[in-house]
This record gives C-alpha cells, sequence and structure tokens, in this order.
C-alpha cells in the first residue's frame, strides 16, 4: 500500500485530525508527522494506529522545511501527502498512485471541495490549482530538483508545481476532488474574506520570488491583472472621468466567474488585498535576492 504522509500542527483540531487520518487509513500506511506538541493530539493519533512521529516544534511554521522533514521519513518512491484539514476520498490515494507509478507523472493533485455537495463538481473552465494538501509526489524527481527551496515557506506547492513544469517533469491534476475542511479558504463569509485578505497582504512577496527566479506561470498571475485594474481605472478616472465605463464589464466578469454576487464581493476584498500589496512583494523578493546573491 502506498505511505500517506499527515502533517499535524499545534493549531490543528482534533476533530479534522481524525477525520483525515480515517480516510487514509483503509488507503495506505499513514505517518504522521506531528510538530504539535500537543497531548490530546498525539493520543488521538496513537489511538487511531497510525505511525506517530513526533518532531521538535518549529516556532515559526515553514511548510516547505516541514515537507522536507516529512520526507525524509519515508523510504518510498511514491507517497501521498494529507493535510490534517483535509479528507481523502473513497480511493483517491490509488488514484494519484497510479497517475505516479502508471502515468509518469512527478506531481498530481485533486482539486479541494469545500462541501460535501462540491465533491461531485466538475472542474471548471482553466480550473489548475495545484497543492499538497491532497496530493501525490514522486520523491524520485523531488530530490532531482533539490527538494523544496526553504525560501518560499508557505508558498512551496506553487513553488514545486512550477520547478517541475520548468524542468519538463510531468505534472497535473487526478479526476475527483478532496473535501476540505477548513473553509475560511471559500470564503463564505465576510470574515472568511477579511481572513484571507490578511494572508493575501504577505503572498505577493512569494509570487514575486518565482518571478525573478524564472518560474513564472501566467494562470498563478491572473488575479494582480484583474484585480489591479480595478486600482489602474481608479488612477486614470482622475484624469479622465469616462473611464470608470471600464468598472461594469470588470464587475460583470468576476460576478459571472465567481457565481454570483455574494460570492465576488467575498473573493472581490482579497483580491484587492492581494493587488494592493503588489510593491511590498516585488521589493522584498529584490531584497531578498540581493541578499542571497551576496551570501
Amino acid at each position: 500500500m502506498v505511505e500517506i504522509l499527515i502533517p499535524v500542527g499545534p493549531k490543528d483540531k482534533a476533530e479534522w485530525i481524525r477525520r483525515s487520518i480515517s480516510s487514509a487509513l483503509s488507503q495506505g500506511h499513514v505517518t504522521v508527522i506531528d510538530n504539535s506538541d500537543r497531548e490530546d493530539l498525539a493520543k488521538i493519533i496513537d489511538e487511531m494506529g497510525a505511525e506517530h512521529v513526533k518532531i521538535p516544534r518549529m516556532k515559526k511554521i515553514n511548510m516547505a522545511h516541514l515537507r522536507n522533514v516529512m520526507v525524509s521519513y519515508t523510504k518510498e518512491r511514491f507517497v501521498i501527502m494529507l493535510d490534517s484539514d483535509v479528507v481523502l476520498p473513497k480511493e483517491g490515494a490509488l488514484k494519484m498512485e497510479e497517475k505516479l507509478k502508471n502515468e509518469g507523472y512527478s506531481l498530481t493533485w485533486m482539486h479541494y471541495a469545500y462541501s460535501e455537495d462540491e465533491l461531485n463538481k466538475p472542474l471548471s473552465f482553466g480550473e489548475e490549482n495545484p497543492n499538497l494538501g491532497c496530493a501525490g509526489i514522486d520523491i524520485l524527481a523531488l530530490k532531482k530538483v533539490g527538494m523544496f527551496d526553504e525560501k518560499y515557506e508557505r508558498d512551496e506547492d506553487v513553488w514545486i508545481y512550477s520547478k517541475f513544469k520548468k524542468k519538463k517533469f510531468k505534472v497535473g491534476f487526478t479526476e475527483g476532488r478532496c473535501l476540505h475542511l477548513n473553509k475560511t479558504h471559500a470564503r463564505l463569509t465576510l470574515s472568511d474574506s477579511l481572513i484571507e485578505a490578511k494572508r493575501n497582504f504577505w503572498r505577493p512577496k512569494y509570487d514575486m520570488m518565482l518571478v525573478l527566479d524564472g518560474l513564472t506561470n501566467a494562470t498563478f498571475l491572473s488575479g494582480y491583472s484583474y484585480f489591479g485594474s480595478y486600482y489602474i481605472i481608479g488612477i486614470l478616472s482622475i484624469f479622465f472621468y469616462p473611464i470608470l465605463l471600464a468598472y461594469i464589464p470588470l464587475i460583470w466578469l468576476g460576478i459571472k466567474y465567481y457565481g454570483g454576487i455574494k460570492r465576488y464581493f467575498y473573493n472581490l476584498i482579497p483580491g484587492l488585498a492581494l493587488a494592493a500589496s503588489f510593491p511590498y512583494g516585488l521589493g522584498y523578493s529584490l531584497l531578498k535576492r540581493a541578499i542571497y546573491k551576496r551570501a
């Protein structure tokens, strides 16, 4: 059976961990990398019968580093990575393993659903959202690109996707969806939208690092073009106010893409935060690059 690696952190919810591990136990050998330093979570992991590996708690979570640590505990070539707030669908591990072993993929993933109703939802046109929370990866290919680049901290999924593509490794999604229990990412409420907006203030530093490292993917930069247009139109309207009419097709496009006014609004807030922090991201990545060159 395929090995399934699940990381557990200090802020993880006990019920989510139970559901995640439970969904994986019947599909492979489950190894939990426990970075939580919490006795209640350790008890759950042991009671469920998963292999339990405790590691020293990290003061600051660097997901790229954590995934490198996870990989160090497996001797298998093909592994499934499953986050502790994600439920693996029936035969999900087998489907991803077949992609790796039989179809030559180095990275494959299942897209997320944020409710039971969305599990059978077909992919939208152009939907390409790689993740490592429900993914299969070829460890041999990973080692060939030098493991996860730890300067990317929380953008390690986009980095490995882009790195593999640049090096001509085969990447792509597996049919089906994994159930994500943390609905904050779905932006279904104003509160969730504001939380995502806060996260998006720091995200551009990783996106711009990808650009400077030659790992740019147009799909991941489309948000800057769309949401940045709101600022550009607003600035240009100071000098030529009729250009404000350009907001009409821009807003219509957003409503159509997100499937309604409410969903559009809840995605608009974090989107504007992303575009607004573009200068910060570019400046940060240029400074970081200069420091690495001097080192």
